[in-house]
């Protein structure tokens, strides 16, 4: 599912991207990579998302591209 579908504060993680090449590889030197976890502090324009411990701001089309693949949340 596109990242822009979760609410704030879910925690996902991350399976792919529909970019183009360059993002792509941006998003990897940033952290996101195959199956890394983040959670979504903000959607909208920009969208923030949490991996590890460093805040990340996406515009909202980049975020529209990247899919995720939700976590159950923890009781």
């Amino acid at each position: 599912m596109p990242l822009t579908s979760l609410a704030s504060g879910a925690v996902a993680r991350f399976h792919g991207a529909h970019l183009d090449p360059a993002s792509c590889d941006l998003l990897r030197a940033l952290g996101l990579t195959r199956q890394c976890r983040m959670t979504l502090c903000k959607n909208g324009e920009p969208c923030i998302v949490q991996v590890r411990s460093t805040r990340i701001g996406l515009s909202g089309t980049v975020a529209a591209g990247i899919l995720v693949v939700p976590e159950a949340p923890e009781i």
